[in-house]
């Protein structure tokens, strides 16, 4: 295993009026799941000095496919739709890959 990331997801989330504390829940069940995936070496729920109401889970990833194979896991899809219909809007995603 490499010892840094070649991949890191952004993903920013906005939680529907009064459901800020279960997507928080929830975004840290999917950054627990995330870090016992193979290839991941850490996630974990922020928030953001430009967006303070925004959740912002950061991933970091070996590779593309490691990152891809958690993302079709049951683990993840599972708490994707609990995530769904708790977010004002679709998540926003940026992978960012080592230049």
């Amino acid at each position: 295993m490499n010892d840094h990331a070649g991949v890191v997801r952004v993903t920013r989330h906005e939680a529907a009026q009064g459901r800020r504390d279960e997507v928080a829940g929830l975004l840290r069940a999917v950054a627990e799941a995330a870090r016992l995936a193979p290839g991941c070496f850490g996630a974990q729920v922020t928030s953001s000095n430009l967006d303070g109401e925004s959740l912002v889970l950061v991933s970091r990833w070996e590779t593309a496919g490691a990152m891809e194979k958690f993302g079709q896991s049951p683990d993840f899809t599972s708490l994707q739709r609990q995530l769904k219909d708790s977010l004002a809007r679709p998540p926003q995603v940026e992978v960012l890959t080592t230049a």
